[in-house]
């Protein structure tokens, strides 16, 4: 986008949204904490679909309740490796016991570059920028501190692309939330605009420790397919409060 087709597209954005805010309290579309999104999606017009691309004409859309400060994941991005199915290879390998089903492993961890995670009782997890080879390692250590690992990695060039793909306009709309009965409301607020600044910069807040990378690594607890692998996702997350360190604020 060029300068006046960017201002063109927040504006439209902006404007839809300020009709939807006149409509005051709205009936969630569905149940779970994804419904403040996908109600506000739907209420654009939006169709929901699995490719990586931005929400709305070049801008991905995020959502957020009223005084909430919970970590803003970015995108879901599967590391690489030696092996097919690194995932599952760190499940099998790190993971511990699922609280139901403890014959299964499962797995969560938020890592960054600063801290050592511990993931369940043997091992801990923590994240090395690497700018030479232009990757990001994961580094699993054990308990007395001696490296075991550092073979699972991030590709600078998939991030880049991953970020500038989806990432590069942001929007932000806030609602604020109300229960009646075993229904949910929203009421949108406001929106804010922003454009990211590069790169370099988002790699630079992985480093400083302000960027976390999160495993959800999951299984299916029944059915068919009871014990099977369920991956939630691999994500990056920023804090609310690092989130104008990637991001420049657009005054619309």
């Amino acid at each position: 986008m060029n300068v006046e087709t960017e201002l063109e597209k927040f504006y439209e954005l902006k404007k839809k949204f300020e009709e939807i805010k006149k409509m005051g309290w709205i009936k969630s579309c569905c149940k779970g904490l994804g419904g403040i999104g996908n109600t506000f999606e739907q209420l654009l017009d939006i169709n929901q679909n699995e490719f990586e691309i931005p929400d709305y004409n070049g801008i991905e859309i995020k959502t957020k309740r009223a005084f909430s400060h919970s970590n803003t994941s970015l995108f879901n991005c599967v590391p690489d490796g030696p092996h097919y199915h690194e995932i599952e290879r760190l499940k099998d390998c790190y993971g511990y016991p699922d609280s139901d089903l403890k014959k299964y492993r499962v797995l969560s961890a938020s890592v960054n570059t600063k801290d050592l995670y511990k993931v369940g009782l043997f091992f801990y997890f923590k994240l090395k920028v690497d700018r030479e080879k232009r990757k990001i390692f994961l580094q699993v250590f054990g308990l007395h501190g001696n490296l075991k690992e550092e073979c699972v990695y991030w590709d600078f060039d998939t991030l880049e692309e991953k970020l500038y793909r989806k990432l590069k306009y942001l929007a932000f709309a806030r609602a604020y939330v109300k229960k009646n009965k075993d229904s949910e409301f929203f009421k949108y607020y406001k929106i804010t605009f922003y454009k990211l600044k590069d790169f370099d910069t988002f790699i630079e807040l992985i480093d400083q420790g302000c960027i976390r990378i999160t495993f959800k690594i999951g299984i299916y607890k029944w059915g068919v397919k009871e014990g099977k692998i369920h991956d939630h996702g691999t994500s990056f997350n920023i804090s609310e409060d690092d989130f104008e360190k990637l991001y420049d604020l657009i005054e619309i």
